[in-house]
């Protein structure tokens, strides 16, 4: 059974952000080496490159906020590999304390949402992309090559 999730106006999604911090999930989904990442058509970051992500909603819970997130922006079921960590992100115009997670496709072919104007798989962080989360590429791979030594 799927739960309707309360999502707010815009015009109080926005005032909220002149106040608190957003709580959010970011999602790592990996093909083999290669990360997928999305180029955003929107603010913030508009013309970026950055990983699948957005708000929790109230009542949500972290894992399910991933998920939903990987379907609702690219039409994908993932499977949940892994919790990578907990990210910052205060700048200006919106602070994000994001929850990161790694995943791998279980189903589904990419159809992005109006959020984004390409979807491509990447072996490393392009240049172009949102700073904040090549630390989190940087983090994962050496999340990666631990678990491959042991």
């Amino acid at each position: 059974m799927v739960k309707k999730l309360k999502k707010a106006p815009k015009e109080l999604f926005d005032r909220f952000a002149l106040y608190f911090p957003y709580s959010t999930v970011d999602v790592v989904i990996q093909n083999a080496d290669s990360f997928l990442l999305t180029r955003r058509s929107i603010p913030p970051y508009k013309n970026k490159w950055n990983l699948p992500g957005g708000i929790v909603c109230k009542t949500e819970n972290l894992d399910d906020a991933a998920k939903r997130v990987a379907k609702e922006e690219l039409n994908l079921t993932v499977k949940l590999e892994g919790f990578v960590g907990v990210y910052e992100n205060p700048v200006l115009a919106r602070h994000d304390i994001t929850h990161v997670f790694l995943a791998s496709i279980l189903k589904g072919k990419i159809v992005r949402d109006f959020q984004s104007s390409e979807a491509k798989f990447f072996k490393n962080p392009p240049p172009d992309m949102v700073p904040y989360q090549k630390k989190i590429l940087h983090d994962v791979r050496a999340i990666l090559r631990e678990k491959r030594s042991m």
